[in-house]
């Protein structure tokens, strides 16, 4: 077993242990992001009074999400690694994603840290507190069952990746 699986296998170990961590790692792993994206939006529009700027800052945010989906998705193409559900029936999951078939990249660990970096780009306010949202998700989404910490590395990588090029444009 390679060192991927055994730290999922150990965090997967903790599913039904204790009712809180179980809410917690769902709670992360399903809202949280809604939380981040509030959270830009509304700072952006503090920190942006001008209507002008405020748009600006979400077509940077959008911008970088939207190539990062088109590259995860031809990473997840390209690799084809499912869910650990499915690869293993042993591993619990706390909740079922809307697709099986690709667990590589992760979307969401993606999602969230294009807010996390963008925010600190644009020196949004409180964008540290964005971090612990983020890590918040990426805990969550290995939690529930349905990434491998892999999966998380891949979608932070592609996220720093699409944030930087779209800020230097």
């Amino acid at each position: 077993m390679d060192l991927n699986t055994k730290i999922f296998a150990k965090i997967n170990a903790l599913i039904g242990k204790n009712r809180f961590l179980d809410a917690f790692g769902r709670a992360g792993a399903e809202w949280a992001i809604l939380a981040m994206a509030g959270w830009f939006f509304s700072s952006s529009l503090i920190t942006y009074p001008s209507f002008r700027k405020s748009i600006f800052s979400f077509v940077i945010l959008g911008s970088a999400w939207g190539i990062g989906m088109l590259i995860n998705l031809g990473l997840a193409i390209s690799v084809k690694s499912p869910r650990p559900y499915i690869t293993d029936p042993n591993y619990k999951a706390l909740v079922r994603a809307l697709t099986s078939w690709r667990s590589f990249p992760s979307d969401q660990a993606m999602s969230a840290f294009v807010i996390f970096f963008t925010a600190t780009f644009l020196k949004l306010p409180g964008f540290w507190g964005l971090l612990l949202l983020a890590f918040w998700v990426i805990w969550g989404r290995v939690y529930v069952g349905v990434h491998y910490p892999l999966d998380i590395l891949g979608g932070i990588s592609v996220a720093l990746f699409t944030s930087l090029f779209v800020y230097s444009i």
